[in-house]
């Protein structure tokens, strides 16, 4: 067996972050207030209210950056995205540092 080779191509190849962000999610149908709750470069999983199903596409905003992206499930209030570009690690310290939770409701001292 070559352990080199994936068998699922569709499953993630990139470690997730757990963070907790602030972000919106805009639909052809409309828009959502979310939290990203883990990040990689390649995706992310998102929480909130009435999101979209599997294969919607959705430009997530979060801080200054924003990227194209494909809905690969969903679960109650929470979904995984797969980014259509990767987000590099500037624009990922960029989300986190901007984005943050805790700025963004002021609690951050």
């Amino acid at each position: 067996m070559d352990l080199g080779t994936r068998i699922d191509p569709s499953r993630r190849r990139s470690r997730r972050e757990p963070v907790l962000l602030a972000g919106s999610a805009l639909a052809v149908t409309r828009s959502r207030s979310v939290a990203i709750n883990d990040l990689s470069a390649e995706g992310a999983r998102l929480g909130g209210r009435d999101l979209p199903p599997p294969g919607d596409d959705v430009l997530m905003i979060v801080g200054p950056v924003d990227r194209m992206a494909t809905v690969m499930w969903r679960s109650g209030d929470r979904c995984g995205v797969r980014f259509d570009d990767p987000v590099g690690a500037e624009n990922i310290a960029a989300m986190k540092r901007e984005a943050g939770w805790a700025s963004v409701t002021g609690w951050a001292q």
